[in-house]
């Protein structure tokens, strides 16, 4: 080949490599900032709240898994771990400490309220909730609770009232948004005043309404595992559904087991589906101030979060896991000269404190304290000023504002564990929230609680 020749040809692969380089960039640029660019719309989402929970509950819970069962917890071990973690406030509009009405509707609505306003802005406005949205946008909803399913925390991500108190409103709501999933206690605001056990003041019985509207009623655990498809409310208690060491795991489902048939029926058909899941007993533990109830109630929460997890591991293109609480309740906290049999101790107690309560009465006689003591509480001694305290109904202090015996039972388990608490309250401590899956990344870092709603507004409608 002529030299003249070879050098045109090498002039010509010259200019094409140019020009193909610049073609394949300005491709790429153009996908960079199209269809490429856009965030990933996740198709399952999964929020569970543990109500009440701080860092310190889900780290007594650890350790209390590890010691005296040699296992982990999913949240730590595998959300946290493989996913990003966040704080967040959880201040309300006009206090430092919230309720969880406030704090339910930064996490769902994406803006401040004053305590007791569920769904509400602070100006009054009406936002829409994230479930709100996700159904405008096809996906179906579920709400999932061992409360009352018409309690502030659920009402938040579904409803609006001005007073958290409105329950009949609240479920007016609820038939009118029509969730697919509707699973909790209180079935005593669905039953008509004539029926026993009815809290409402008509006779309005909402059970016959929702069924109207399609849905098929469930009311224990059987029928729970057993129903198939469509539109489901399931009631399972009269008012809040049991603490675990309570439960008739008989008849009345878990966190777990709910969790596990809303996975069931919501993706049957290989349907889009936004799910709220509380566990509410951790909240009524730290109000009690029980941490047996306490770390038992955790446990099963995140045995319902392993659920969601292996769910995702299935997915993983396609689902974002959320775990976050609204405040923390009772400054729980090992202190002083605790140790790992201290944990063996709280392993041992039998019984929830508000069911040793509601065993004792109103007038428990000594002999019936020292009896309930020694059955439910084995290797506990109760001091005589703390059996004075049940027996003539006496109070133990201002932080101790909840039921006599609950109280003096909490101190005798306290002063016997170091397992101490700030309060019968909520206090004003930031919570964590663990993100995995799409958009878990919006998630890290110290936000305010409102963020948490915001983010997840942005990622089903596919915005940055």
């Amino acid at each position: 080949m002529k030299r003249g020749t070879r050098f045109k040809l090498l002039t010509l692969l010259t200019v094409v490599t140019a020009a193909l380089g610049i073609y394949f960039s300005f491709i790429s640029f153009k996908i960079s900032r199209g269809e490429a660019a856009q965030p990933a719309v996740p198709k399952y989402v999964f929020i569970f709240l543990a109500d009440g929970a701080g860092i310190t509950h889900m780290e007594i819970t650890r350790m209390f898994n590890r010691r005296l069962y040699n296992e982990g917890l999913t949240i730590p071990d595998r959300i946290m771990k493989e996913g990003s973690l966040g704080l967040l406030t959880t201040h309300a509009a006009d206090s430092l400490v919230t309720d969880s009405s406030a704090a339910a509707t930064a996490l769902a609505c994406g803006c401040k309220t004053k305590n007791g306003a569920v769904g509400t802005c602070e100006d009054g406005t009406i936002p829409k909730t994230v479930l709100e949205v996700a159904k405008e946008k096809g996906m179906r909803i579920g709400l999932v609770t061992n409360s009352t399913v018409y309690d502030a925390s659920p009402a938040a991500f579904a409803g609006h009232v001005s007073n958290r108190r409105l329950y009949g409103p609240i479920l007016e709501q609820y038939l009118k948004l029509e969730p697919d999933l509707l699973l909790g206690g209180g079935r005593d605001q669905f039953l008509p005043e004539s029926q026993p056990g009815s809290r409402r003041g008509d006779d309005n019985d909402m059970i016959a309404s929702f069924k109207k509207r399609g849905y098929v009623y469930v009311s224990d655990k059987q029928g729970l595992s057993q129903v198939k498809g469509g539109k489901v409310l399931g009631l399972f208690s009269l008012k809040e559904m049991s603490f675990e060491l309570d439960r008739d795991r008989n008849t009345e489902p878990s966190v777990y087991d709910m969790t596990q048939a809303a996975i069931r029926l919501l993706q049957e058909g290989n349907r889009r589906f936004v799910v709220f899941i509380e566990n509410e007993n951790i909240d009524n533990a730290g109000h009690m101030m029980d941490v047996a109830s306490l770390i038992q109630a955790y446990r099963e929460f995140d045995r319902a979060v392993s659920l969601a997890y292996e769910f995702y591991k299935k997915h993983p293109a396609e689902t974002l896991l959320l775990v976050t609480s609204d405040h923390e309740t009772g400054g729980l906290g090992f202190t002083g000269n605790a140790s790992f049999e201290d944990l063996k101790k709280i392993q041992s107690i039998r019984i929830s404190l508000s069911k040793a309560a509601e065993i004792l009465g109103e007038n428990p006689s000594a002999e019936a304290v020292d009896q309930l003591v020694a059955e439910y509480f084995k290797g506990f001694v109760l001091r005589p000023e703390l059996k004075e305290a049940i027996v003539k109904k006496k109070s133990l202090g201002p932080a101790f504002t909840r039921n006599p015996t609950a109280a003096a039972l909490s101190a005798m388990v306290a002063s016997q564990t170091q397992a101490y608490w700030l309060s019968s309250g909520h206090t004003n401590q930031p919570v964590f929230v663990a993100a995995l899956g799409i958009g878990a990344e919006r998630f890290r870092g110290y936000q305010d609680n409102t963020d948490f709603a915001k983010h997840l507004f942005a990622l089903l409608q596919g915005k940055k």
